[in-house]
């Protein structure tokens, strides 16, 4: 496993309190992020989706405010309830205390849009878009361009690392 190193301010979700987010939904976006991209969670991805959701929407760092802006709460909600429903389907167990081979099953069934009974949000456009949420916080920022060896040359500097 690569090594992730992090500035003091991306914190997992445990050590921060959910403006949106209920503890287990951020869990689970948490762990379902991290299946996706190495490091998710660990750089705070469940943080950086409730922040962007309590904030103003026409500020929001989120992928699908530019793509479905009528409720991205409640996108993000009934997906990751959906994510839920379908692993306690399969494996009759919550998203974050599934197996590594059950998350990354269910990832690839969400890709290849096979789900059992995940249906809405759309698994795959869902997909899609924690996809990109979690390459946000885990690469596009300073730390991130460091960890791929990209010089950061921001023109304004952020004040905060998304």
């Amino acid at each position: 496993m690569r090594s992730l190193f992090r500035n003091a301010e991306a914190k997992t979700v445990e050590n921060e309190s959910s403006k949106i987010l209920t503890t287990t939904e951020a869990e689970t976006l948490s762990a379902w992020c991290a299946t996706i991209v190495s490091g998710a969670d660990q750089a705070g991805v469940a943080r950086f989706v409730d922040e962007n959701l309590a904030g103003d929407q026409a500020a929001s760092l989120l992928l699908l405010r530019y793509l479905d802006a009528s409720d991205m709460a409640g996108f993000y909600r009934n997906g990751i309830s959906g994510i839920q429903r379908e692993c306690q389907h399969r494996f009759g167990l919550p998203f974050a205390r599934a197996t590594a081979g059950q998350r990354v099953d269910l990832v690839k069934a969400a890709v290849a849009s096979k789900m059992q009974v995940w249906t809405n949000p759309d698994p795959n456009f869902f997909y899609f878009i924690s996809r990109s949420d979690a390459v946000d916080v885990v690469y596009g920022t300073q730390a991130g361009f460091a960890e791929l060896n990209i010089p950061y040359l921001a023109h304004i500097p952020p004040p905060r690392p998304w």
